[in-house]
């Protein structure tokens, strides 16, 4: 279970309970970070203006953990996890793209390709969590095996979001996390293959 969720924090905000578990359970992260700023701060800046100072102070710090080709390559994001055959309205929403539509997105792109995402379940996911995992497992297969993509396993979600920032190309997953890694590089000037947070 995760209680880690940056696209939320930054962009539909969490309660204050929800945020102290990101500081306790992620003591050094870009979560923590942003909470922290936004509080000694009291700062009513935009939030992905204020995150995006801090990521790229992370990039700084630990881009020896990137792909050494990264400036060159395409990110793909692929929500996995609770949202692949979960059944509570949510993730329902967030199933992840189709493959076919996937191959359609970068059909004329020839850089490197890298996927990042994981099996992710959330505090209020289904729990079904052995199916989930088995078609999240399958679906990351083929999606690797038709995109000629290599999977990015960072293990670590700041890694995954600082990789996709310095990216060429991004292309939207499903979710906030993905949503705000657009926005992030949005404010960057990098170019994104913009999909939608749900259906």
């Amino acid at each position: 279970m995760s209680h880690y969720r940056l696209g939320d924090l930054v962009l539909l905000n969490l309660n204050k309970c929800e945020k102290n578990e990101i500081l306790m359970e992620y003591p050094n992260s870009i979560g923590s970070k942003y909470i922290t700023e936004k509080r000694i701060n009291n700062n009513n800046n935009n939030n992905v203006d204020t995150v995006t100072k801090i990521v790229l102070k992370y990039i700084e710090r630990y881009s020896d953990l990137l792909p050494k080709n990264i400036a060159d390559s395409t990110v793909i994001h692929l929500r996995l996890g609770d949202v692949v055959a979960g059944n509570k309205w949510y993730e329902k929403r967030k199933k992840p793209l189709k493959i076919e539509h996937l191959k359609s997105l970068v059909a004329n792109d020839t850089n490197p390709k890298y996927i990042i995402g994981k099996c992710h379940f959330g505090n209020t996911s289904s729990t079904n969590y052995e199916e989930c995992r088995d078609l999240s497992n399958e679906y990351l297969q083929n999606a690797l095996n038709e995109l000629h993509a290599e999977h990015f396993k960072s293990e670590n979600a700041d890694i995954d979001l600082c990789c996709a920032v310095m990216s060429k190309l991004f292309v939207q997953g499903k979710g906030y996390f993905s949503k705000l890694i657009v926005e992030i590089r949005k404010k960057l000037n990098k170019p994104n293959i913009e999909t939608t947070v749900y259906d």
